[in-house]
């Protein structure tokens, strides 16, 4: 049987990404004020990653 549903069918997993040696999870990041609107990444712990240099959140495709 074949279904869109079915796990089996679903590809395989990707690996979450790592950022200074510690695990990152994408997470969308909504600032108005700011002007931040995108995919983040955040640490396993629930803190956003924030780029040292811009002192902004890191996109999750940056790493």
């Amino acid at each position: 049987m074949s279904s869109k549903n079915n796990p089996e069918m679903r590809g395989a997993i990707t690996e979450l990404r790592k950022y200074n040696g510690k695990t990152v999870k994408p997470t969308k990041i909504i600032d108005p004020s700011q002007n931040i609107n995108f995919i983040g990444a955040t640490y396993e712990n629930g803190d956003i990653v924030i780029d040292s240099s811009t002192k902004r959140p890191l996109p999750y495709s940056e790493i």
